[in-house]
């Protein structure tokens, strides 16, 4: 049962964690002159560390590690590149080539990182 609740939280706050990467785009994109309100710079934080919370449950309670599991480590990897995309899409002068670049490349990450969570290849 405590499983269950994990693993659904997790997912919920990945739900939230698309979303609000999602607002943050159209809003920059929509608005470039202006800069984003308070809430839409804070709130990200929090539901990622809740998400990160998550995932450390989880990986006590399956036992699962980076090192035992491929498929872990591929989507630490690319959680990692997502994060340095998103940074430079936040960074990166709206409307720019840049900009759309490390939002689709970003986007582009969270597919495989939902795809090997879904799936867990191994290779």
């Amino acid at each position: 049962m405590q499983y269950l609740i994990v693993k659904h939280s997790h997912i919920f706050f990945v739900a939230v964690t698309i979303l609000l990467f999602n607002i943050r785009f159209f809003l920059l994109r929509a608005r470039p002159d202006k800069q984003l309100a308070g809430i839409w710079k804070a709130l990200p934080h929090l539901n990622d560390t809740m998400l990160l919370f998550t995932a450390l449950w989880l990986m006590k309670l399956t036992h699962l590690t980076p090192f035992n599991s491929p498929w872990l480590a591929v989507k630490i990897v690319l959680l990692l590149v997502y994060i340095g995309l998103g940074m430079t899409m936040m960074r990166a002068r709206a409307r720019s080539g840049r900009f759309y670049g490390a939002y689709v490349l970003a986007m582009v990450c969270v597919a495989v990182i939902i795809y090997m969570a879904r799936f867990k290849p191994y290779f």
